[in-house]
């Protein structure tokens, strides 16, 4: 990717770019670093239907939390081009600094400073689901649940997903009890979280942020991955679980959120 490959529309928001760097690599779109007159921005591109629309949704999200506190990027510029010959998205925003928590758990040796980066992604999760819901984002009249199942539907006829149509009439036959529903992220893993030092200095991706279920976030947050919260890191539960508060989990809820998650 170039300076070419940017929209104008994009231009006239940032300014003119001195520089492009490679940002952190991601599933569903690419990023890049822009160095422009008033500092780094975030571009993030995404091509084809399924991907342009969940950065539409991402830019959406982002918007509607622009003026709260939480550690997220403010959006600058949105940007859909259905003129190329698979159309794509883009979004520029504020550069977060910092690294995914993922990397930083991958080369953590001091047992302390692990359990404090837990405990910050644990209590940075505790703000997100105490956080009042922006009246602009949708609070579906069926409830989230029910609109996940249903997408996931739409997911599966459509889309290459991890799922199956068995385990997808699994989950609709076996609805967890109901919850309030709160803010979400979505998708909040390791990946998704930035941290400086010792402290959480950004969350980002989120195309999945809505009024939602709060258990969906703690099933995708603790699944065991290399860094984190596998049978090698036995202590990383209770490190997450002490910064977001208390353990609200099940294991039948971790089981049924993370199935969930196989659609998307």
């Amino acid at each position: 990717m170039n300076v070419r490959d940017v929209p104008a529309e994009i231009l006239t928001v940032i300014g003119p770019i001195h520089h492009l760097a490679s940002g952190a690599p991601g599933m569903t779109a690419s990023v890049i670093i822009a160095e422009t007159p008033d500092g780094l921005v975030a571009l993030k591109r995404a091509v084809g239907a399924l991907y342009g629309g969940w950065l539409t949704r991402e830019y959406r999200v982002l918007s509607a939390l622009a003026d709260g506190d939480l550690p997220v990027p403010h959006p600058r510029a949105f940007v859909r081009r259905d003129d190329c010959v698979v159309p794509e998205c883009w979004l520029a925003m504020d550069y977060l600094p910092g690294m995914p928590l993922a990397t930083a758990l991958a080369n953590e040796r001091d047992k302390a400073r692990r359990e404090r980066l837990l405990c910050a992604f644990g209590s940075t999760l505790a703000l997100i689901h105490r956080t009042a819901p922006p009246s602009s984002l949708t609070r579906y009249s069926a409830g989230w649940l029910e609109y996940m199942l249903e997408e996931a539907g739409e997911n599966l006829e459509h889309f290459n997903v991890d799922g199956s149509p068995e385990l997808l009439a699994n989950l609709r036959q076996t609805r967890p009890r109901p919850v309030d529903e709160r803010l979400i992220h979505g998708d909040y893993t390791v990946d998704n979280v930035l941290v400086d030092g010792d402290a959480v200095s950004g969350v980002i991706d989120w195309s999945g942020g809505a009024i939602g279920d709060p258990r969906y976030d703690l099933a995708l947050a603790i699944r065991p991955q290399v860094e984190a919260f596998s049978k090698d890191h036995a202590d990383d539960l209770d490190a997450f679980f002490d910064g977001y508060g208390g353990r609200s989990l099940s294991q039948t809820e971790f089981d049924y959120f993370n199935g969930l998650y196989e659609f998307f």
